[in-house]
């Protein structure tokens, strides 16, 4: 009985800090509207408005794992049918226009 109540508290306090976290960005957010509608040029900038570095937190590239040399073969082949496409298709495209 202790641990359903005890669970019952904690998804109380989440869904309260959640409704807190959702209520102070519409408030900032309403902030900035109100810089863009009336003063864009003393707009602040992410950082001083929600307190966090953007550049900072971007999620790096995908280079966990090193891609498979096939893979590169792959695609060096895909490009090089490409262009014989391509170049036939053109070569199709001048014989029958003349």
């Amino acid at each position: 009985m202790n641990e359903i109540i005890a669970q019952s508290k904690a998804n109380n306090q989440r869904k309260y800090d959640q409704l807190k976290e959702r209520a102070i960005m519409d408030h900032k957010l309403s902030e900035l509207m109100a810089f863009a509608v009336n003063e864009p040029n003393k707009m602040p900038d992410i950082k001083k408005m929600y307190g966090i570095d953007v550049e900072a937190d971007e999620p790096e590239a995908q280079s966990t794992e090193p891609v498979p040399e096939w893979k590169k073969d792959q695609a060096e082949f895909m490009k090089q049918a490409e262009m014989i496409r391509n170049t036939r298709n053109a070569r199709k495209t001048k014989q029958g226009g003349e």
